[in-house]
């Protein structure tokens, strides 16, 4: 017997019950990893109900099993936020197609290219943004000197 699965990512409301359910898992695992920040990074569900902002929810068969986020920094540029995956459903290709359907969205509101930030002890996280094409740029923004930072140019993607 073959069972088959669906995984889908689609933008949604970031104040759906599954949106703050994933960014309150996501910020809890943080919190725990950095021992002593709060694990929001400084996101505000206010950042991505902007023009050229979405939050992405992947589904498993209709359940949620991962999120981002996209907000401008600037007319050319969006920054990819709250990327998380539960951890039961990782491995899976989830982030991928997270990822895939923000920088398609980053090309429809118009942005050449695409920034994100994460921490020194997500090196999953750090391996795959370079899997998929991420390259390592000087941190952008905030004061945290260990923060790795990455760019993709989606003219050349």
């Amino acid at each position: 017997m073959t069972i088959t699965t669906t995984l889908t990512a689609a933008a949604e409301d970031v104040r759906s019950a599954d949106a703050e359910q994933l960014i309150r898992e996501l910020s809890a695992e943080l919190a725990a990893l950095y021992e002593g920040h709060d694990g929001t990074a400084g996101f505000k569900p206010s950042d991505v109900e902007v023009p050229g902002a979405a939050f992405v929810i992947a589904r498993i068969d209709g359940y949620p099993v991962g999120c981002g986020a996209l907000r401008p920094l600037d007319e050319q540029t969006g920054e990819v936020k709250r990327m998380y995956t539960r951890a039961g459903y990782r491995r899976q290709g989830v982030a991928k197609i997270i990822l895939a359907e923000l920088e398609r969205l980053a090309v429809t509101f118009g942005y050449t290219n695409v920034k994100l930030q994460t921490g020194p002890k997500q090196l999953d996280a750090a391996a795959l943004y370079e899997l998929v094409g991420y390259q390592r740029i000087p941190r952008f923004s905030g004061d945290w000197e260990l923060v790795l930072a990455y760019q993709k140019n989606l003219v050349d993607a």
